[in-house]
Order: C-alpha cells, then structure tokens, then sequence
C-alpha cells in the first residue's frame, strides 16, 4: 500500500453514466491483484473523504490502472472532471482480491458498474473453458466486451442487447450444459444474492465483489462493515475494505 500522486493519462466516457480513467501509477500497478481497490483523493479541499474505486484493469508493464467510474455525487464528479496531465492523489492498492485458485473453469458474473473489477478478474484467471455473463440496462451501458480473455454473453433490462432477462439466466443454462469450478462475480445485491443461492444450492465454489460506503478503506473507521456468517452457525462483522471486497460466497449474509 502506498500514497501517491497518480498521472492521469486519459478521461473518456466509457458507456453511459460511466467515465474510464487511466492512470500512470507505476507504484501501484506493480502489487495490485483482481478485485482490490484504490482511494482517491477528491480534488478541492471541501471533501474530506477519498472515495473506493474499483480497479477495471492493471499493467504492471506499462504502470497504469483503468477505472470505470460513474459520476454521481459530488466527490466522483470532480474526480471525473480531471483532464490528462492532471494528478490525483491514490492510496492503494487495498483490500483482499479475487482468487483463482487453479481453477480450470470460472465463470464470471457482472452487472452494471460491477463489470469492472469482473473485467480485472477475467484479465487474471480466465481460461479456454470459462465464460462471462454481464447485465446492463440498455445497449447503451454496455463496456467490457471487447477484447475479452473469454466468452461473454450479454443480457439487458430491456433486449436492447442480448435477451431480455436476468444475468443469472445464461448462467444457469451454462451451468446446466457445463459446471463451472468456480464462479467470481460482482454487481447490485439482488444479483449477488441470486448468484449466491445458485452457488450454495449447487455447491459450487463462489467469490462475491462487495460494495459499500467507505471511510478510511483501511480498516480503521470500521464504516464498512458488514454481517458474515462464520463455521459454527454464529456471525460476526467482518469490514469490506479490509477483510474484502470479495468473501467466499459462503460467508456473507445479505
């Protein structure tokens, strides 16, 4: 983990509602893993708080991180608001990431602004076998398809793109025709939720990304924190930004 000022060497609208940044952060980009974070400073001195950015992709080679952000408060406008050659300032790379584990097949779930750290996971662990099922609203919201490691299959709200149905459709029909050996995914929580009840109804090994509002993302503000169930039946609180993003499926109680 290291605090740095981080080049930006391109702002660009990714999809609708969503901004691609990349970012010159060599320091960064040599130790970050699939499915961590950085926490970026707000540009202006009104805003305390840095916010939790996901990361879309990381080249160690090249020393940048791509982030796909959406603009919806105050603070994240202004981070997208920055022009190439500006310089934010980045703490990171932070939390725990997706883990492969050796397995053969994965298959990767993503819905909206969840695709991106799916598109980091699939960079990092995809193989031949593996799929990708992506959810969006529209056509006009869909990112991450192209020059995927993997098959993807797409689905909308509205058949704009692919069929009108659920994300989790496509993943049961390939579940159905193949098993997967494990399944990473991240989206909005009634997502999360179906994909877990799959995972646990089937027994199939399962990582879910989680979202929440973050203070410190380090563990010490303990904002974050969310209710886990542990081996004994009990449960306990566990904190996204340190213990996470991504749990075993098993463990996390919606």
């Amino acid at each position: 983990m290291i605090d740095i000022d981080a080049k930006v060497l391109s702002s660009e609208v990714l999809a609708e509602g969503l901004i691609r940044i990349i970012l010159h952060a060599p320091e960064i980009a040599k130790d970050a893993k699939p499915g961590q974070f950085i926490q970026m400073l707000v540009p202006g001195e009104a805003h305390v708080l840095r916010r939790p950015i996901s990361l879309m992709a990381m080249d160690a080679a090249a020393g940048t991180l791509t982030l796909a952000i959406q603009p919806k408060g105050k603070g994240t406008q202004l981070i997208c608001s920055a022009k190439e050659g500006d310089t934010i300032r980045c703490l990171g790379p932070l939390g725990t990431g997706f883990d492969g584990n050796g397995a053969e097949t994965i298959y990767f779930v993503g819905g909206g602004v969840g695709v991106a750290p799916v598109c980091g996971a699939m960079d990092g662990f995809a193989t031949e076998t593996s799929h990708a099922f992506f959810g969006f609203r529209t056509k006009n919201h869909v990112y991450g398809m192209t020059q995927a490691p993997c098959a993807v299959t797409a689905v909308s709200d509205d058949g704009s793109i692919g069929e009108k149905a659920l994300v989790t459709k496509p993943l049961m029909e390939a579940i159905e025709a193949k098993r997967p050996d494990l399944i990473m995914a991240c989206g909005p929580t009634p997502m999360l939720r179906a994909v877990q009840k799959i995972a646990g109804e089937l027994n199939i090994p399962c990582q879910l990304s989680l979202e929440e509002r973050m203070g410190c993302g380090i563990g010490a503000c303990l904002g974050c924190n969310v209710k886990v169930n542990l081996e004994d039946g009990s449960w306990t609180y566990k904190r996204v930004c340190k213990d996470g993003p991504v749990f075993d499926s098993k463990e996390v109680e919606f």
